[in-house]
């Protein structure tokens, strides 16, 4: 048991040691490289986001449906006439009618806004998407880690391994302790197998995301990002960015449009039809008529269900903004909590490694193996901590900034 444990403290050291050093081996290029090229090959290769945008155009062609003038009436009349008249008569006519609402734009305008709206819907749903991505690579870049260290501490086991045979062979150890340091060695086999199996789940979820096509990234270590300034500058961007905020907004300006045009609608609609009348004899005829469609009745509660939706609106815009300001804080603060507790890992691994001279004592004799345990599982599970730690941060943080994406 002694041996087996031996074997992780080992790991641990060499472990901690080379993830001290990645931040300075080209690692943080390779993430910030390989980040942009996974979120901008989902962005364009993503079936749903491929169907979304569309349904999108779709939808915005659908809304500028009635923002032209009604089609012209053209009418053609044949009639017979008794004998005792004149002849039979033909009379064509082609009439249009104005709408005013169209001609002032206002129809035009609530197109508009309401294009706007899709717009600010398909950003968010894109955003969920990227950010479903993202934390996906957040969690790859630890198990790539992961997976590096555990490379690292099966060389030390297998270097152990090979020590300990020929101190069996030499007659300076027992069966019970070659056989620790063996079932050590196959419990990091085991581990490293299930890490792989897991970011294999990950890689697969990320080759869906990308339309099924398969995509490499192999980062084992995080962007240097963090929040800056104050709260309130902070949160203004936030604010201004947010797509949830956007939407309710641009509803709240697409109420504002309907009411803008459900007040045009109460003004009258012109049409006017030219006649041309030809009779048998030859005679011809031509004129015009002029008319006018009197909305009395039919848009007697329109202004005030436009104007209720528009106050409706407006209050939401209040409550959501209330809400952000609420969630966002509370996730800021979270967000710098969790910072704050991976800096404080970082810092004391950075500072407080003693696990070189504990190894030199034990080596030299000074302490004993169980001494040597004792103060390097300390350390080990620091580093264990710190891992989880910057991953628990970057993720808060990606979900909190996810109206960057």
């Amino acid at each position: 048991m002694k041996q087996y444990r031996f074997i992780i403290a080992l790991v641990a050291i060499s472990t901690a040691l080379s993830v001290r050093g990645q931040e300075n081996n080209g690692q943080l290029s390779t993430f910030n490289s390989q980040f942009s090229e996974v979120l901008d090959s989902i962005d364009t290769n993503n079936t749903t986001l491929i169907a979304l945008r569309r349904e999108a155009e779709a939808r915005k062609l659908d809304n500028r449906t009635d923002i032209t003038l009604a089609d012209p009436e053209v009418g053609l009349k044949r009639m017979w006439e008794g004998a005792e008249q004149s002849g039979n008569l033909t009379e064509f006519t082609i009439g249009q009618s104005v709408d005013l609402s169209t001609v002032l734009g206002k129809r035009k305008g609530v197109a508009i806004q309401k294009n706007l709206l899709v717009d600010e819907e398909y950003r968010a749903q894109r955003m969920g998407i990227l950010l479903e991505a993202e934390l996906i690579c957040i969690d790859m870049t630890y198990y790539n880690a992961l997976i590096a260290e555990l490379d690292r501490r099966l060389g030390h086991a297998r270097r152990v391994v090979e020590v300990e045979k020929r101190r069996l062979d030499s007659g300076d150890t027992d069966v019970l302790s070659y056989n620790n340091v063996v079932l050590s060695m196959s419990a990091l086999e085991a581990e490293k197998a299930r890490v792989e199996m897991e970011r294999g789940v990950l890689m697969t979820r990320l080759s869906h995301l990308n339309g099924g096509r398969a995509i490499a990234f192999d980062a084992q270590a995080y962007a240097p990002v963090g929040l800056t300034g104050d709260f309130d500058s902070w949160y203004q961007e936030a604010l201004q960015r947010s797509p949830d905020m956007s939407i309710v907004r641009q509803e709240r300006d697409v109420r504002r449009s309907e009411l803008s045009l459900s007040k045009t609608m109460h003004l009258p609609t012109l049409s006017a039809t030219y006649i041309n009348e030809r009779h048998r004899t030859g005679e011809r005829s031509q004129g015009f008529t002029v008319g006018m469609n009197l909305p009395l009745w039919a848009n007697k509660n329109r202004v005030r269900s436009a104007r209720t939706a528009l106050s409706a609106a407006e209050a939401r815009e209040t409550d959501a903004e209330l809400q952000l300001r609420s969630q966002l804080m509370e996730g800021y603060e979270r967000v710098r909590g969790l910072q704050h507790t991976a800096d404080l890992y970082r810092r004391a691994l950075d500072e407080a490694n003693n696990s070189e001279m504990l190894a030199r004592a034990m080596d030299e004799g000074f302490i004993s193996v169980l001494e040597y345990l004792q103060g390097i599982e300390l350390y080990y599970d620091y580093l264990d901590r710190s891992l989880n730690a910057d991953r628990d941060y970057r993720r808060a943080l990606a979900e909190l900034e996810a109206w960057r994406l």
